[in-house]
């Protein structure tokens, strides 16, 4: 590292030096306050780091008001030593180092690493993140500390790997082995490195060589993991012996695994894997396995939640916990509200790696094979299995976009079948080959689980955008639970659609069913229910000890589930002239523990209206533009959202939940009354009022695609049925001269439809690489700003309607955790827009009887 500031090296070991190369030891001798520069620092400076973050991960033990004395202090002495410029605030809930006062070699491999500059990166990694460091009572440090060296390692690997290939193009493979082999010793437990490494040693001629890196890697993985390599790297290894006749053993997968999870779950320490093998016989040709439904717990009673020990402690979104069922593992998705990829960790402890080199796409709701040996999860509209210790994924079930994409796939029992979902039909297709057979359908299925004994899949049914990554992740919306016979037939309704109810899990002896709901008025309490004979409920709803949960998954006597927290208020920042700005630019208007989640201007630039349930429930109201002095305008005890007043100011528009659909209504604002302009059972949302005031234009959520309509007033004031309705579309806004409605489509593209009905028209369509459009403001005759999506980058785009390429104006970070919308606003000056900042973590506990 060459000395020009302040330099801390944290990569194969730890040093601190001035700018003038002398070392500074006084913080090396104090490991929480150097943990916390470290921290601070990374994953380069001038990342900033909320204060109720560190508070978790240094004082977790400690009640906020000592915690925040303590962090106070550690600043005070970072600053004392370092200068009193290393340390920025902003507002009084984030910290930063400055990055022209203090480097990393971290930040010079993450930047090399963008740059594509990658035997840059690989000079400048010296090893293992932060090597020795232990700072007392700081087990949210030292799990982020794992995570976070799991990240770089696999950030180098994938890089290199693709630095692999173009050697390998270029006609150079020793020079690929070379690099290779630095990559084994970076990421050891990356089987397709391991792959790589030993067709790159046959390439060179060096057979002996690469099946000396196979049998390391197998010694390894046995001892470590309890595991054998997989079938792609055998075939592999078996290629590069076959000239001697000695060939590796296939594996072969028994037709069934059965693990005695309520013995074997127990610890997380290893223990050899105890499975009952079924044999197959072949009767008329034709395989038959003979089904056994093992369990040692048998149980009569509910159980409830008992010891609960943290998995994750990082920051942004750790979701969709799954365990494994040997009770040692955690499979999740890992990132933000954008983007999301799936993550395996040891429930003992251990660094998490990532179950793909994937570093685009996002993946979703992972599921276990019965064996442990495999992961099922959602990306790119399709189903996929990978290796649990990570590999390349293989399809097994294909969709596209739109209704047909894949929404739920999850195990059976035996393995050598899928639930699926495409649309509104749950299916049952083989691992292997074809033959999917229908089991039922209903609306929006999604989060299938099997029972334990093969005869009933449980599904959720409504609110599937909650779990597609984008604006509206984690979408507040009513959805019930429906138990559908394996064999097909009807489906069962558990839970109405009156509340929140997700996240089925069975339990070990499949007799009871558990979910998360908000029945009782708290958001993600857990609930046990047992499942009678005919698959309908056979007892009450049991409270069984979570509270503001998510994503729950059973194994044996064990439970994994993440714990959230989720705020969101309104930042404004002003509309750069050329260039981009990004968030450092952005000022912070409303402040509180609350969730805003759609925000408007009105007309003349002086008010904004939004929802919020500061109050905890979710009410409409008005601030003065620039100035957080709200004021609330309808606070009905059932939800509301989605408020724009009327162009003259007198009015207002908005949705609220009846029934357990979304229903329009109107007010005037010098009345107490309010009334709805639609009457019908048919689901509506997000009205906009046109420029004259007499019509407005809304969206329906019935169906994946959306549909938008229009509807008008008379000259009396009564509202009339919709004019007309266009069978796909989001989110649809108002041209300036009232004559076009401009809408977003499932795809990412904006259209415009006439006012009066009529052809439509695209506007933008993106290309690779081009952003998704997410929500629009139609600003002038000749410009659409919208909130868009490029992989992990977000922020607000204007395009030009001559040549519908966009141009960035606002950048947002990939921030974990946090992301604009789903809404954004303007008042010609600012674009204002919601914040969301969404934790949480993964933790494990065990489950007691009562």
């Amino acid at each position: 590292m060459i000395y020009r500031m302040i330099a801390l090296r944290v990569l194969g070991e730890i040093q601190l030096r001035a700018a003038d190369g002398t070392g500074i030891d006084s913080l090396l001798r104090q490991p929480k306050r150097l943990a916390l520069l470290a921290y601070l620092a990374s994953p380069v400076p001038g990342t900033w780091h909320r204060r109720d973050m560190l508070l978790a991960l240094f004082w977790p033990d400690l009640d906020t008001a000592h915690a925040r004395t303590a962090l106070r202090n550690g600043l005070y002495v970072l600053r004392q030593t370092l200068g009193d410029d290393v340390v920025r605030n902003r507002g009084d809930e984030e910290i930063s180092i400055d990055p022209e006062k203090l480097e990393t070699d971290l930040a010079h491999v993450w930047n090399a690493l963008k740059r594509m500059q990658v035997a840059e990166a690989l000079a400048h990694y010296g090893g293992e993140l932060l090597p020795g460091l232990f700072p007392p009572d700081s087990e949210g440090f030292l799990r982020w500390l794992d995570s976070e060296r799991t990240r770089i390692r696999v950030a180098l690997s994938s890089a290199a790997m693709t630095h692999v290939d173009e050697l390998e193009r270029a006609g150079n493979p020793r020079e690929g082995l070379r690099v290779a082999r630095t990559v084994s010793e970076i990421n050891p437990n990356d089987e397709t490195v391991v792959r790589r490494l030993i067709v790159l040693h046959e390439a060179v001629g060096d057979r002996s060589g690469g099946l000396a890196a196979f049998e390391a890697y197998r010694s390894r993985l046995a001892a470590d993991f309890d595991a054998e390599p997989a079938r792609e790297t055998l075939e592999i290894v078996n290629r590069l012996r076959s000239s001697s006749g000695v060939l590796l053993p296939r594996r072969q997968r028994p037709a069934m695994e059965i693990v005695r999870a309520s013995e074997d779950v127990q610890a997380s320490a290893p223990q050899s894997r105890r499975t009952t093998t079924i044999v197959l016989s072949a009767v008329g040709g034709a395989a038959l396995i003979a089904v056994m439904a093992l369990t040692l717990s048998r149980s009569e009673k509910a159980q409830t939640i008992g010891r609960s020990i943290p998995v994750t402690a990082d920051e942004g979104l750790q979701v969709e916990a799954a365990i494994s069922p040997n009770g040692r593992l955690v499979a999740y998705a890992k990132g933000n509200p954008n983007h999301l990829k799936v993550f395996v960790q040891r429930i003992g402890g251990g660094a998490a790696w990532a179950l793909s080199t994937d570093t685009v796409n996002n993946e979703l709701m992972p599921r276990w094979s019965p064996d442990n040996d495999e992961i099922l999860f959602l990306a790119r509209n399709n189903a996929y299995v990978a290796p649990t210790l990570g590999g390349e994924p293989r399809l097994v079930a294909r969709g596209s976009d739109g209704d047909d994409a894949i929404r739920s796939a999850s195990w059976s029992p035996t393995g050598d079948s899928l639930a699926v979902v495409r649309h509104d039909s749950l299916l049952v297709q083989p691992l292997r080959g074809r033959g999917a057979r229908l089991v039922g359908r209903g609306f929006q299925l999604h989060s299938c689980v099997w029972s334990p004994d093969a005869k009933w899949i449980a599904c959720v049914s409504g609110n599937w955008i909650a779990f597609t990554p984008g604006p509206l992740f984690g979408n507040d919306a009513p959805s019930s639970i429906i138990v559908f016979p394996a064999a097909g037939g009807d489906g069962v309704t558990i839970t109405e659609n009156d509340f929140e109810n997700e996240s089925p899990s069975w339990s070990a002896d499949g007799k009871y069913l558990w979910l998360l709901s908000n029945r009782d008025g708290d958001s993600g309490q857990s609930y046990s229910v047992r499942i009678g004979s005919d698959g309908r409920r056979a007892g009450p709803f049991v409270k069984s000890g979570l509270g503001d949960a998510e994503f729950l998954s059973l194994s044996g006597n064990r439970i994994a589930y993440s714990v959230r927290s989720k705020r969101a208020n309104i930042w404004t920042i002003p509309i750069p002239r050329d260039g981009t700005v990004s968030m450092t630019a952005a000022t912070q208007l409303t402040k509180g523990n609350q969730v805003i989640e759609l925000v408007t201007a009105s007309r003349d630039g002086k008010w904004l209206t939004y929802d919020s349930n500061l109050n905890g429930n979710s009410d409409i109201y008005r601030t003065p533009v620039n100035k957080d002095s709200s004021e609330a305008i309808a606070t009905d005890p059932r939800q509301e959202f989605a408020a724009e007043l009327s162009p003259d100011g007198r009015e207002i528009a908005w949705q609220r939940w009846v029934d357990n659909k979304r229903h329009l209504f109107v007010k005037r604002l010098d009345s107490d009354s309010d009334f709805e302009i639609l009457s019908d059972e048919t689901d509506r949302g997000v009205p906009r009022w046109s420029r004259d005031g007499n019509s407005i234009v809304a969206w329906s959520h019935d169906n994946e695609r959306g549909a938008i309509f229009l509807v008008k007033r008379d000259a009396s004031g009564k509202w009339l049925k919709p004019s007309w309705r266009l069978d796909y579309g989001q989110l649809p806004q108002w041209s300036p001269d009232n004559r076009e409605i401009a809408f977003v489509t499932l795809d990412g593209s904006i259209q415009s439809i006439p006012a009066d009905s009529g052809a439509v028209k695209p506007i933008y369509s993106p290309r690779q690489g081009d952003p998704l459009a997410r929500f629009i403001v139609w600003v002038n005759s000749g410009t659409i700003w919208m909130h868009g999506v490029s992989g992990p980058t977000q922020g607000i785009w204007a395009v030009p309607l001559s040549t519908g390429r966009p141009r960035l104006l606002v950048r947002l970070d990939d921030s974990l955790g946090k992301s604009i919308g789903p809404a954004f606003t303007s008042d010609g000056k600012s674009f204002f827009f919601p914040l969301n900042e969404r934790l949480s973590n993964i933790r494990v506990a065990e489950l007691t009887s009562h």
